[in-house]
């Protein structure tokens, strides 16, 4: 799925980007990396950032009673597959790809639930990890591709709407 126009269209829909992982298990911090790095230098009064660390189920009633209609969960994912490459979906579609693979998945799946029940549209962003041993950082390709994800979100979120007809 070619996610970009997706995610370009969320940016400017009501939506609540929400970071998932630990800080002390390395690559696992990713979806917190990217949340922290948009909250504070958002700038449209339709889309929020939150940083729920791995304890979604403890914010999830607060996100589903909010206003936003979308919720993007941004974490970590070990598939096999190539660090730092990602996938992004409907969280009820993509729950097949990702069954074993999200490092937060019972929560994840759980949360979603709640969230559709909440008539919210919940999406996965998952970044596939390496690292998520105790006490290292990010890795260079896993912060490399956070990054850019990072800088996306952030593009298409403070866009004005003028310059996206100009750039189309």
């Amino acid at each position: 799925m070619d996610f970009i126009p997706v995610i370009e269209r969320l940016a400017r829909e009501k939506t609540c980007f929400v970071g998932m992982g630990n800080y002390l298990m390395g690559d696992d911090a990713v979806g917190l990396h990217v949340v922290d790095g948009i909250r504070d230098r958002i700038q449209s009064e339709t889309v929020s950032a939150l940083n729920v660390e791995d304890v979604i189920e403890n914010y999830v009633y607060k996100i589903a009673e909010g206003e936003c209609e979308n919720v993007v969960i941004i974490d970590a994912m070990q598939s096999g597959g190539e660090t730092g490459s990602v996938l992004f979906g409907r969280l009820s579609e993509v729950k097949e790809s990702i069954g074993n693979f999200s490092t937060h998945k019972l929560a994840l799946f759980m949360s979603g639930k709640i969230l559709e029940q909440y008539n919210k549209k919940a999406w996965f962003l998952g970044i596939e990890v390496r690292n998520t041993e105790f006490g290292a950082g990010l890795s260079d390709e896993v912060k490399k591709s956070a990054d850019i994800i990072r800088d996306l979100l952030l593009s298409y979120i403070n866009c004005d709407q003028k310059e996206l007809v100009y750039e189309h």
